[in-house]
């Protein structure tokens, strides 16, 4: 019952981060580029940083965002257009510093609200986005952000509803999260799925480095959706983990480091985990690393194998 069948005909898909290609030392533009064309991509999350589109109150600028978007259309590639607070990629909230520093919540409110009716308008004219992604995992409780609220999201669900009609997707933590709050808000669910990763423990292990593994067969994300009450052609896996994730950024770690928790095994086993769990659609997560490790490290096995996998349904093919 709780087993479920490998997908036969699955979507794949990778987010791009422009905040990311530069923090690699990446031309984010010409990364982006690649990306697009040799990769071969049907589908994108793409990201709004709020911090970029108004650094100055009541002024916006949404070009990268735009230009982004444009590319992905002359390409006839479909778009997860993520907006708000928080949004992929660590810190994971990209708040505006003249934001932050407003001392009434009230305005605080209104200024985001403010900034997701402006992003919704702005960007709605592409047809190539078919699903808008409303904050990243505000219910879970990860990254260096401020305390968001309940009804701060539901209030950003209905200002994007009242300005488009296609569907929202909310996003929670696919090995942590409840599932069901978040999606009850939207019509879709993104999670995310990881099998290993570098933690500190907040500490406790006094500051060794601990690597764990999540002992979780593929079959528990259906037995989740069962429990959590989200069926499962409503999930969609937003983040699936196919870089590294140690003690620093991953342009910083050694080889060694990587392995542990992304090596080219790990990689084909992660992706035949994945396409075994059952879901349909699956984005991979680390795309600007792939490329990172292509041009700059003379590694081209991650670009490679995804490449034939973009192509394909499955690696063996």
């Amino acid at each position: 019952m709780f087993k479920p069948a490998p997908s036969h005909d699955i979507d794949y898909g990778v987010t791009f981060s422009k905040k990311y290609a530069e923090q690699l030392g990446l031309d984010w533009q010409e990364s982006y580029i690649k990306i697009l064309d040799e990769l071969g991509i049907k589908n994108i999350r793409l990201v709004a940083y709020w911090d970029e589109s108004e650094p100055i109150d009541d002024e916006f600028n949404f070009d990268d965002i735009l230009w982004q978007l444009e590319e992905a259309k002359k390409r006839d590639i479909s778009v997860i257009m993520a907006i708000g607070r928080k949004v992929p990629r660590y810190p994971e909230c990209f708040e505006p510093d003249w934001w932050k520093n407003l001392d009434s919540e009230e305005l605080k409110k209104i200024e985001l609200y403010e900034y997701v009716s402006r992003a919704t308008l702005e960007l709605k004219h592409f047809d190539n986005i078919v699903i808008w992604q409303v904050e990243n995992e505000p219910f879970f409780p990860f990254g260096e952000c401020e305390d968001i609220k309940e009804e701060d999201v539901e209030k950003e669900i209905l200002i994007v509803r009242e300005i488009d009609g296609r569907p929202i997707l909310t996003q929670d933590s696919g090995e942590g999260g409840f599932w069901y709050p978040s999606y009850s808000r939207g019509d879709y669910l993104g999670i995310s799925m990881y099998r290993r990763i570098w933690y500190d423990f907040w500490g406790i292990f006094f500051g060794n480095t601990v690597y764990f593994q999540y002992p979780l067969p593929n079959w528990t994300y259906r037995l989740r959706s069962i429990v959590l009450r989200v069926p499962m052609d409503k999930i969609i896996v937003t983040e699936l983990q196919a870089e590294p994730w140690g003690p620093a950024g991953n342009e910083a770690l050694s080889r060694a480091v990587k392995d542990k928790t992304m090596s080219k095994q790990h990689f084909l086993s992660t992706i035949s985990y994945a396409q075994n769990s059952g879901f349909g659609e699956l984005y991979l997560w680390g795309v600007e690393w792939w490329l990172f490790e292509k041009e700059v490290l003379n590694e081209p096995f991650f670009w490679d194998t995804a490449r034939v996998l973009m192509g394909s349904n499955s690696l063996g093919d």
